[in-house]
């Protein structure tokens, strides 16, 4: 199989028209590929290590070599659609998604974002990574399973949200410490409305998920979030704040796109962060 064709079905899986500013081919020696080593951050060492064990292609989900420089871009764009589809206002959802834009193009500014790139042309090894696409999966999966939760148990808690995450093979098996946890709101708290937010580059402001709580959402399962965002959900009162874990919820995602590479026939090997 060659790069371009694992590309497009990504492309297929995710049911994308353009691929995400975050994602793609890194490099593309343009040689036949039937061995990745797969990872959710992978670097320059890890390419060379591909390269000496005979891969020809190497798989990140953090997206370290794309060039692209409107990813600030689709920061704002995911967010202010997923702050719609929670019920904020148009104009609200544009002025919070949008408010952190400068901050974001002054961090890339100054950022090495050709090293992978140079790195994999000069060993000859293909390199791709796919951040947002596997990110849309995972959050699919986990929204797809809380609807059907709250279809069955309209009064379910926080419990049994934690519950029902924990017989997802990633989150069982992650790392102790890395589990599903409840860190704004209590086990017995009830869920209300839950709403998935696992994709959009970056994990949502306080602001945002404050907004999106007096919209009317209850309880929000994420990746990861900053003491600050927690202290801000927590100051407003409203709404359940479950923690889903971050290399458990790439992994579910990522691994979504390994698996259809693996029916294809490309081996693949897994390591740093894949659950």
């Amino acid at each position: 199989m060659k790069v371009k064709e694992m590309h497009q079905m990504v492309m297929d899986l995710v049911g994308l028209e353009f691929m995400p500013e975050d994602s793609g081919i890194v490099f593309d020696n343009e040689k036949e590929v039937k061995k990745v080593l797969a990872g959710i951050d992978m670097d320059k060492t890890m390419l060379m290590l591909a390269k000496q064990l005979g891969f020809d292609c190497v798989a990140q989900h953090h997206p370290a070599g794309i060039m692209d420089p409107n990813i600030s871009e689709l920061f704002g764009r995911d967010h202010m659609k997923k702050l719609m589809e929670c019920g904020v206002p148009a104009n609200h959802a544009h002025k919070l998604a949008y408010a952190g834009k400068v901050k974001r193009n002054q961090r890339m500014h100054s950022q090495n974002r050709t090293q992978m790139y140079d790195v994999a042309k000069l060993l000859d090894i293909s390199d791709v990574a796919y951040h947002t696409p596997a990110d849309m999966l995972a959050e699919r999966y986990v929204q797809a399973r809380m609807d059907k939760l709250m279809e069955e148990k309209p009064m379910c808690t926080v419990q049994d949200i934690i519950d029902n995450l924990m017989e997802i093979r990633e989150y069982a098996q992650a790392l102790e410490g890395q589990q599903p946890e409840v860190w704004v709101g209590t086990p017995n708290s009830p869920a209300g409305k839950i709403y998935v937010e696992m994709y959009g580059v970056g994990a949502p402001t306080a602001e945002e998920y404050n907004a999106a709580a007096d919209a009317g959402i209850g309880t929000f399962i994420c990746m990861h979030a900053t003491p600050e965002v927690i202290e801000g959900v927590q100051k407003h009162g409203k709404a359940n704040l479950i923690i889903a874990g971050h290399m458990a919820s790439d992994s579910l995602g990522f691994n979504q796109i390994l698996d259809a590479w693996e029916k294809a026939g490309v081996e693949i090997v897994r390591i740093s962060g894949i659950v």
